[in-house]
C-alpha cells in the first residue's frame, strides 16, 4: 500500500510541473529519411573572439572579431547519394541569408542574390555542400550558407532507438566530424542524453570535444547545446547551440579563437512553396556533376573565372589576387592573377617581351626555360605560356607564366608557383583557371533552365 501511495504522489508531482511520463517510458525521437514535409527554418549566429593573420617578419597578428548572421528558407528532405553524412541532403529555398563581420574596424557584408537562393545541400564528411540551381557560388556565398550546427546536421544527434529520460547515446563518428566542418579528425567525442519531457516537447543535450584540421590547418572545438524534439509533429523544433573553436593560421586560413552561438527555430510549413515542386524536385535530387560545384570568381582590373574548391583565396588587392591550392590538406601551388596593360585591339603583349620580363623578374633564382608555346582557344583569346625551372636556397620550383590576351586588346597575367616535386600532382588544374578566365564577370549556367517563382 505504501508504495503504491508513493508511485500515486510522485505521478501527481509530474502532472503538476506539465510533464506526464510513465516510469521508464521509452520515446521514439527521429525524422524519417524520406520525410516529404516542407519546414519553415529561422537562425541566428552570432560570433565573436579574434582571427589571426601573419604580420610583419611572419609574426602572428591578433585582430578582434565580431559578427552576425540571419538565414531563413523552406526546406525539404531528398534522398541521400550514399550513406552515413552522405545521407543528407536537401532543396532550400532562402528567404534572407546575410552575415555581417567586423575584423579590426573593417567591416564586410555578404548576402545571397535573388537569383541563387534555390539551394541544394549534400552531407559530407566535413559538413554540407551547397550548390545552387540557379547559378554558381562564390566562396564567400558558400561560406554564408555553411554556419556551424547546420539544422539538417541537428537530424544526425537523434537516437536510432527509443529512449527513456536521462538516458545518453553517442551518435556515429561521423556526426561529430560533420557538426566540427573538419576534414579529419583526431578526437572525437560527442554523447547526446534525453534531458527531460515536458510538455510534449524532448529536451535533447549534447557535448562535443573534437580535434582535428580544416583547410589543412589544426582546429580544436569544444560545442553544447540543446534540441527541441516535438512529441506531437514527431520534427525537432528548436535549438540552441554554443561552440568555441581555436584554430592555428592555415596555408589558406587565418586563425581564429572564438565563440559562437547559433539559435535555431525549425516548424513544418503551411505553404511548401518552389521546394515542393516537381521540376525543382527532379533537378534537385539528381546528383550533379563536377561543374555544378564551380565557384565563381571575380577579381580586381574586371577579371572573372571559374574555380574548383580547392582553390582559396589567400590574399588580395587593388592589383593581384592570390588563390592556393590545396589537395586533402596539402598545400600544392599558389597563383598570382594580376590585370596588366591592354594593348591595342587585337594585340598583345609579345612573345619575346613576356620572357624578357619573366627572366628579369626571376633573375639568378632562374635556371632554364623549359616550355614556351601558345595555347589554342575557341573564343579568340590569346593565351601564352612559359614553364620555368629555378629554386630559391636548396628548395626547386617550377613555376608556369600565362599571358591572358583578348580581341579587345585587354591582358592579364597569371603566374602559378610550386615546388617541382609537386607538378604532377597539380596536374591540369592551372589550365582550368586560364581556359574559364574572362574579361569580366564569370559565366554561370543555371541547372534549371527557368527557376520557379
Amino acid at each position: 500500500m505504501k508504495l503504491r501511495f508513493w508511485t500515486a504522489l510522485v505521478v501527481i508531482v509530474w502532472s503538476l510541473n506539465g510533464t506526464v511520463i510513465a516510469a521508464g517510458e521509452k520515446y521514439t525521437l527521429e525524422e524519417p529519411v524520406d520525410d516529404e514535409r516542407v519546414f519553415g527554418i529561422g537562425l541566428r549566429l552570432d560570433v565573436q573572439g579574434k582571427v589571426q593573420t601573419r604580420g610583419a617578419e611572419n609574426k602572428n597578428v591578433d585582430l578582434p572579431l565580431t559578427g552576425s548572421a540571419a538565414l531563413s528558407y523552406r526546406e525539404r528532405r531528398l534522398l541521400g547519394i550514399g550513406t552515413s553524412s552522405e545521407s543528407l541532403r536537401a532543396i532550400r529555398d532562402y528567404e534572407n541569408a546575410q552575415v555581417d563581420i567586423e575584423v579590426a574596424d573593417e567591416k564586410t557584408q555578404v548576402s545571397l542574390p535573388d537569383a541563387l537562393k534555390l539551394i541544394v545541400v549534400q552531407g559530407k564528411p566535413s559538413g554540407l555542400e551547397a550548390y545552387s540551381l540557379g547559378g554558381l557560388l562564390s566562396a564567400q556565398e558558400v561560406e554564408l550558407l555553411s554556419p556551424p550546427t547546420d539544422s539538417l546536421g541537428l537530424v544526425a544527434l537523434l537516437p536510432t532507438s527509443p529512449v527513456e529520460v536521462d538516458e545518453e547515446w553517442s551518435p556515429p563518428k561521423w556526426a561529430g566530424q560533420f557538426l566540427a566542418r573538419l576534414e579529419a579528425t583526431t578526437k572525437n567525442e560527442l554523447t547526446c542524453k534525453l534531458a527531460s519531457v515536458e510538455k510534449n516537447v524532448a529536451k535533447i543535450t549534447f557535448t562535443a570535444s573534437i580535434h582535428g584540421a580544416v583547410q589543412g590547418a589544426p582546429s580544436e572545438l569544444t560545442i553544447k547545446g540543446s534540441i527541441d524534439y516535438d512529441l506531437a509533429s514527431k520534427s525537432i523544433s528548436a535549438a540552441d547551440v554554443q561552440q568555441a573553436e581555436k584554430r592555428t593560421v592555415g596555408a589558406v586560413s587565418v586563425g581564429l579563437d572564438v565563440a559562437a552561438r547559433m539559435r535555431l527555430l525549425r516548424k513544418v510549413a503551411q505553404v511548401g512553396g518552389r521546394v515542393a515542386t516537381p521540376e525543382v524536385l527532379t533537378v534537385a535530387g539528381t546528383e550533379q556533376a563536377e561543374s555544378a560545384l564551380l565557384l565563381r570568381f571575380e577579381a580586381p582590373g574586371k577579371l572573372g573565372m571559374l574555380h574548383s574548391r580547392q582553390w582559396h583565396l589567400f590574399k588580395q588587392t587593388e592589383q593581384t589576387s592570390i588563390l592556393r591550392l590545396l589537395d586533402d590538406g596539402l598545400f600544392i601551388a599558389q597563383v598570382n592573377l594580376s590585370p596588366i596593360p591592354a594593348a591595342r585591339a587585337g594585340e598583345h603583349t609579345s612573345p619575346e617581351v613576356f620572357e624578357a620580363d619573366i627572366r628579369q623578374s626571376q633573375k639568378e633564382r632562374l635556371k632554364a626555360i623549359t616550355e614556351a608555346k601558345v595555347i589554342p582557344t575557341k573564343d579568340g583569346r590569346y593565351v601564352y605560356r612559359v614553364v620555368a625551372e629555378g629554386a630559391i636556397a636548396d628548395r626547386p620550383l617550377t613555376w608556369i607564366y600565362y599571358l591572358i590576351a583578348n580581341p579587345k586588346g585587354e591582358q592579364a597575367s597569371m603566374l602559378v608557383s610550386l615546388d617541382r616535386e609537386l607538378v604532377e600532382k597539380l596536374g591540369n588544374r592551372d589550365l582550368d583557371l586560364v581556359q574559364s578566365l574572362r574579361f569580366g564577370a564569370p559565366p554561370v549556367t543555371a541547372l534549371l533552365k527557368t527557376t520557379p517563382k
